[in-house]
């Protein structure tokens, strides 16, 4: 069953304008002294960033500065034991939101149980997940709910259907929230945080773009806000209902094949190499589909990610495959131009364009691609 808990996102919080030229974080863990050590890791302009110091009395102070908030983690290490790679440890850590303030972290013996203060981030993140909550709890009750039945209900599809259909809505609720949050708050450095944590695979470039925006230009501008917007712009380029981006590339002869050739047709793009054992174990279904549908009008169009000295285990794989349709490729590898284009990360890979030249599915295989291409020729025809 498909997974019902979403993991927490640490949440919504409004950025401060604030005078201060830095942070300062003051820690008091009851009077642990030395070899206890505490630790702040940061991640700053994409790059990781650990600071430590030793606890005197129990008191430990870090200071620094950011140019937005970012978040971070104060870690405690009591003793001076080795940390075994892959050996499980128990971790004594607070979550925070760090902006450029005076933050002060009270406990008996722990960061877990110590108390933040002087942190209006941190505050905010936790009060509005105090507002979500009630959605995870949904989510929460309906996983156990699952866990509760007997296995012979777990193994109907009717339950199991109706269980996915109630979890989907919780999450869409929870997504709604989210985006609703950040319509409403433009301002906040949050907006972007919250934005982020909804852009799950299959999410809507489209829309998403519009609402990311909306945000303030100075949050976009953050290194945070960049990294957003080139998510949402990178997820949109190959996403359903886009045009897609032309490309020319040689064939096996060398003649140029750009895939503008093909408007007026549905062809599938598909990305292969002739190493690509799961690729040659696709082949027989993308030959057995063009068969079928080449005279009504469909085409394929392969793109190979072999490089040059592979040349002629491309061309065998061509011929012993039986691939009819035409084959095109730079012979830069994983480095192909048309691949770059669209973030093609793992083969086999394909989208399927229409006559007008937009995307309308992608990885599609076997019977998905048999199904989809049947519904556009056989339905058409009806």
């Amino acid at each position: 069953m498909k997974k019902l808990i979403i993991g927490a996102i640490a949440a919504l919080y409004s950025l401060s304008a604030t005078a201060q030229t830095g942070y300062t974080i003051k820690g008091q863990i009851g009077k642990l002294g030395k070899p206890a050590k505490a630790f702040l890791l940061t991640k700053i302009d994409g790059k990781q960033i650990l600071d430590s110091v030793p606890l005197v009395n129990g008191s430990f102070t870090f200071k620094g500065k950011v140019s937005s908030p970012i978040e971070a983690i104060v870690r405690l290490k009591h003793d001076d034991a080795i940390e075994i790679p892959g050996k499980r440890i128990n971790v004594d850590g607070v979550s925070l939101i760090l902006d450029n303030e005076n933050i002060t972290i009270t406990g008996k013996d722990s960061l877990k149980t110590a108390v933040v203060k002087g942190s209006a981030q941190t505050e905010e993140s936790r009060r509005v997940d105090d507002l979500l909550r009630p959605l995870y709890n949904k989510l929460q009750a309906l996983n156990k709910e699952y866990q509760d039945m007997p296995e012979a209900k777990k193994q109907d599809k009717a339950v199991i259907q109706d269980l996915e259909k109630r979890a989907n809505a919780i999450e869409k609720e929870i997504v709604d929230a989210k985006i609703s949050y950040v319509k409403n708050n433009p301002d906040s450095f949050m907006s972007l945080m919250a934005l982020n944590s909804t852009l799950a695979p299959g999410f809507d470039a489209v829309e998403m773009e519009k609402v990311y925006l909306a945000i303030n230009p100075k949050l976009r501008d953050s290194y945070f806000g960049k990294e957003v917007g080139l998510r949402i712009a990178t997820f949109k380029k190959t996403q359903e209902g886009v045009e897609a981006q032309d490309f020319a590339q040689p064939d096996v002869d060398g003649k140029m094949v750009k895939l503008s050739d093909y408007r007026g047709k549905y062809v599938l793009v598909d990305f292969w190499a002739s190493w690509c054992a799961p690729c040659r174990r696709e082949n027989p279904n993308l030959v057995k589909v063009y068969e079928q549908y080449k005279s009504k009008g469909f085409e394929i169009l392969g793109v190979s990610l072999d490089k040059a000295a592979d040349k002629a285990k491309w061309i065998k794989a061509i011929a012993d495959d039986k691939l009819t349709w035409k084959q095109v490729g730079d012979l830069k590898g994983w480095e192909n131009e048309a691949a770059a284009r669209y973030e093609v990360k793992a083969i086999p890979m394909n989208f399927l364009i229409d006559p007008s030249g937009k995307i309308i599915a992608k990885e599609l295989r076997g019977p998905a691609l048999e199904s989809k291409i049947k519904e556009i020729f056989d339905g058409r025809a009806k």
